[in-house]
């Protein structure tokens, strides 16, 4: 498990010092103190402490002893779950933000087993009404429309 966790930590180091220089290429927004790059490179540089922290741990030989293997079946789902998202983003151009995250939710809860159809479809809509609201009217941030809104 020693040379994960160091293989993790400098693949996460390599990751994170790549995100701080890719970030750095956003077009500064005069308006604001903070620009658009800030809480990227916040995130990115809290990532570097924790890689440094996990090759660290590693190093001084507090790694885990046994390692878990992957079950196959949960590594499956892991990658549906993951086309279910890209399949979500590609939706999102076409039908809008808020159609496609309704869609996406349902789908995805349909796929996980989540009990109860009435369940999945109003915690799909409560959901996707109460981001797309917070965007639009707080945030006043645009979200893609599509074809109903």
């Amino acid at each position: 498990m020693k040379k994960a966790d160091i293989g993790v930590g400098i693949g996460l180091l390599f990751l994170c010092i790549w995100l701080f220089w890719y970030v750095g290429r956003y077009r500064p927004v005069e308006v604001y103190f903070y620009g658009p790059d800030f809480f990227p490179r916040v995130l990115s540089v809290v990532m570097m402490i924790l890689g440094l922290a996990l090759i660290l741990n590693a190093l001084a030989g507090n790694s885990l002893k046994k390692t878990e293997t992957i079950d196959p079946r949960g590594f499956i789902r892991m990658l549906i779950s993951i086309g279910i998202c890209m399949g979500y983003l590609f939706l999102m151009k076409i039908l809008g933000f808020a159609s496609a995250t309704f869609i996406f939710l349902f789908i995805l809860m349909s796929f996980l087993k989540q009990r109860g159809i009435i369940i999945r479809i109003l915690s799909s809509l409560i959901t996707s009404i109460v981001v797309w609201t917070i965007f639009r009217y707080f945030l006043i941030i645009p979200l893609p429309e599509g074809v109903f809104f």
